[in-house]
């Protein structure tokens, strides 16, 4: 009897030790799955982190494209505008600078005119002087 009791002890040995190798394998199991779980939250948070992110960078890129069409399209207008100033200045120039040479004519044949009367009324009194002087 006593040879059987160290068999039936064995079984009872290798079922406990069984049953703990199986909780053990369980709770690294559970663990696993805890961690595998936790990462999968971890990487779902990340996905969504990213997605907003690119939203908000979506965003910006097409606010900062906008800003510089703005600015771009203002440059083009400036331009225009400046081209438009600098083409009446130009035309304001040449209008002046042919009053200028007008003028600057009427004042010489006006000199002219002065300088044949004033001759002309020297002669008189020299003619007048020497009709006096008779």
């Amino acid at each position: 009897m006593e040879s059987l009791r160290g068999y039936q002890t064995a079984p009872k040995t290798a079922k406990k030790e069984l049953a703990d190798e199986r909780e053990k394998f369980n709770a690294e199991k559970k663990g696993l799955l805890w961690r595998v779980s936790d990462a999968e939250d971890k990487l779902a948070k990340e996905k969504q982190f990213n997605a907003n992110k690119q939203k908000e960078w979506e965003t910006t890129c097409e606010r900062t494209n906008r800003e510089m069409q703005t600015t771009h399209d203002q440059i083009v207008k400036l331009k225009g505008e400046k081209t438009q100033i600098s083409n009446k200045a130009e035309q304001e120039r040449a209008s002046h600078q042919k009053r200028e040479n007008e003028y600057i004519q009427r004042i010489a044949k006006l000199e002219q005119i002065i300088d044949e009367k004033s001759v002309e009324s020297r002669a008189s009194e020299i003619i007048t002087e020497e009709a006096n002087a008779d």
